[in-house]
């Protein structure tokens, strides 16, 4: 079975033109038709694991890479492989300052959706996407500037597959060659033309 996580401010529709189109799509909470209501990304990861099928692999993007990666911490027995597109072990202090996660918070609590739109713009997105909720946004977004990869990647021992676009200005190629240089069984491919948004 394969299943895709999508990123912040998204829902699973990034993944209709792609390979993985008829995977199981996971949507984040407060995005698309999600119906979970917690934001903490720990748990986020447990409640999607829990139901996964052994032999699973997963799909991530961005912050849904980093979800990828806390599930095949969690359940090792069901992963049999990662495919991750722009990761990072550490988004708010390797991929990005700490006071422009900060200040992008703030900007989000003042305007969500023009920050929202912001966001995405710089991702390399160009068009229109629905909102997610913005109380569950920005709190997974919270989590998720919290959460620290670095010591658990080492001990993932499936083949995973890491893509990144090389004008990605989000997570940055730095955070995509911190995974490659931690994950044990790890490929990249760099895509010179892409942004953030790889779709």
């Amino acid at each position: 079975m394969v299943y895709t996580i999508h990123g912040w401010s998204f829902n699973k529709d990034v993944w209709v033109k792609t390979p993985f189109a008829n995977a199981s799509h996971l949507e984040l909470p407060g995005h698309g038709n999600s119906l979970l209501q917690i934001t903490d990304i720990l748990e986020v990861a447990r409640e999607f694991g829990k139901n996964m099928e052994n032999g699973s692999t997963i799909v991530g993007w961005s912050m849904g890479a980093s979800i990828a990666v806390l599930i095949a911490t969690s359940f090792p027995e069901k992963i049999e492989k990662l495919v991750l597109y722009s990761p990072t072990p550490l988004f708010c202090g390797l991929s990005q300052s700490e006071i422009i996660c900060k200040r992008f918070l703030k900007k989000l609590n003042r305007n969500f959706e023009a920050t929202v739109n912001w966001f995405r713009r710089e991702c390399g997105f160009s068009g229109i996407y629905p909102l997610p909720c913005k109380d569950k946004a920005i709190g997974l977004l919270e989590s998720y500037m919290e959460l620290d990869l670095r010591n658990v990647l080492p001990n993932i021992s499936v083949k995973t597959d890491i893509f990144v676009g090389l004008k990605d200005e989000v997570t940055k190629l730095s955070g995509a060659f911190s995974c490659f240089s931690l994950l044990p069984f790890s490929s990249i491919k760099i895509y010179p033309d892409k942004f953030h948004f790889l779709f």
